[in-house]
């Protein structure tokens, strides 16, 4: 073999190797974008601060889904401060349930109706009887006690019968 014809088979095996390696990285990229599709969230109000930002691929991370707020809603006949829960499915596109929200030792003078809110045990409260919150639907409950609970999502799931 001569000197030009080794360097024309280099060449040529170093073209394949080109190839190869730009096809590969090709489809790696198709397959990610494949896997990951991003989630179509609702806007819940106000300019969102760094935290309240969600970037969600699939439903790995159902809990980064609800958006709870509370509100003080004025007082009860006998004075007792009255407090409003929003829980809202900020997914466009996907169902979230079994919902369980940390609250402390929740009570309230006032009742709330169990299949939307109810406390199983020391905090641990499920939200819509653990049934499905649809895409953008919001949960809404009244509370009366002296003080405000702490209240956050605990877990949650995206496989909903």
């Amino acid at each position: 073999m001569g000197c030009s014809h080794m360097r024309s088979l280099v060449g040529v095996v170093v073209t394949m190797l080109l190839l190869l390696a730009c096809c590969e990285a090709s489809s790696s990229q198709q397959l990610q974008q494949r896997q990951h599709h991003p989630r179509k969230m609702l806007d819940v109000g106000g300019a969102p601060s760094p935290s309240d930002i969600v970037i969600v691929h699939g439903c790995s991370d159902p809990e980064e889904l609800m958006h709870l707020s509370q509100s003080r809603a004025g007082s009860t006949g006998g004075g007792m401060p009255e407090y409003t829960v929003e829980i809202t499915n900020t997914c466009l596109d996907c169902n979230v349930c079994n919902v369980h929200l940390s609250c402390g030792d929740f009570a309230s003078t006032e009742l709330v109706d169990p299949a939307t809110f109810r406390r199983l045990a020391v905090n641990d409260c499920l939200v819509n009887n653990g049934g499905p919150i649809g895409p953008g639907e919001l949960i809404t409950f009244h509370y009366a006690n002296s003080f405000i609970y702490d209240m956050k999502v605990k877990s949650a799931s995206c496989k909903c019968a």
